[in-house]
Parts: C-alpha cells; sequence; structure tokens
C-alpha cells in the first residue's frame, strides 16, 4: 500500500513538479521580453535602486497580465498535457496591435515626459530606439 502510494506520488510529482502558476507565467514572460530589451542588466536581479527599471518591469507586466491564458484556451487543443499558460491577444488587437502596444509601454516608461505624445517623424532618437524596442517583442506561443 505504501509503495503503491510512493509510486503514485513520484509519477503524479513529475507533472506537479511541470505546472507553473499563472502569476508565475505572467513574471516569466514578463522577465524574458524585459530582458531581451534590456540586454544590459545581463538577467541580473533588479534592485531597490532600480527604480526606473522596476517601473518599466511593472508597467509591462500589468500589459501583459490580462493576455495570459491557459494553454488549453488559447491553443485550441484540449489535451490533457497542455496544462500551461500561453500569451495571447485580448480585445480584438492582432499580434502586431500587441506588440506595438508593449513596444510603447517600454518606450513611455523610459521617457515619461511624452506619455501620450506620438513621436514626432524629425525625431530619429526616438524613433530608432522604440524601433529597436519592438524588434525585440515577440512571443512564440502554441509550440509554433
Amino acid at each position: 500500500m505504501v509503495c503503491t502510494l510512493a509510486i503514485a506520488l513520484v509519477l503524479g510529482g513529475a507533472n506537479l513538479a511541470k505546472a507553473e502558476s499563472r502569476d508565475r507565467a505572467v513574471d516569466r514572460l514578463t522577465d524574458f521580453l524585459f530582458y531581451k530589451v534590456n540586454p544590459e542588466l545581463n538577467n541580473r536581479k533588479l534592485q531597490a535602486g532600480d527604480r526606473n527599471y522596476i517601473n518599466e518591469w511593472q508597467r509591462l507586466r500589468a500589459e501583459i497580465d490580462p493576455r495570459v491564458k491557459p494553454a488549453q484556451e488559447v491553443c485550441n487543443r484540449p489535451e490533457p498535457r497542455d496544462l500551461g499558460w500561453e500569451f495571447t491577444v485580448i480585445n480584438g488587437e492582432t499580434y502586431e496591435q500587441t506588440y506595438d502596444r508593449l513596444a510603447d509601454i517600454i518606450f513611455y516608461s523610459r521617457h515619461p515626459q511624452t506619455t501620450g505624445q506620438q513621436i514626432s517623424i524629425g525625431d530619429k532618437a526616438s524613433s530608432n530606439e522604440w524601433l529597436a524596442i519592438r524588434r525585440e517583442m515577440f512571443i512564440s506561443n502554441c509550440g509554433l
């Protein structure tokens, strides 16, 4: 009896170990994009003095949070193995619009004085910075 229970726990534990909470999935996806656009941090943990980075990470997480859904719902594959979480679009947005929005969140976190303003055509430095951020905005989902 004890042996059977131990085997069940070991076999079942493998699935439990793979299970990830929704909050952890949101954090993981936020970290993924955040560190892609901030390579100078070398994936180091943020410190209390990193206020600007912390603000940027928090704003990015707030935007990613509603876009993390159960894999079964997003991938249209109701299989038991799809226990995880996937990034998806919401409110009728396309993925391109979503990635543009995420790039905006990061750009305007870095330049709060310009929040709500479009980048002017003549501002090549800001345009290039936004484009560099946008190029990093991609999250593979549903195994694609």
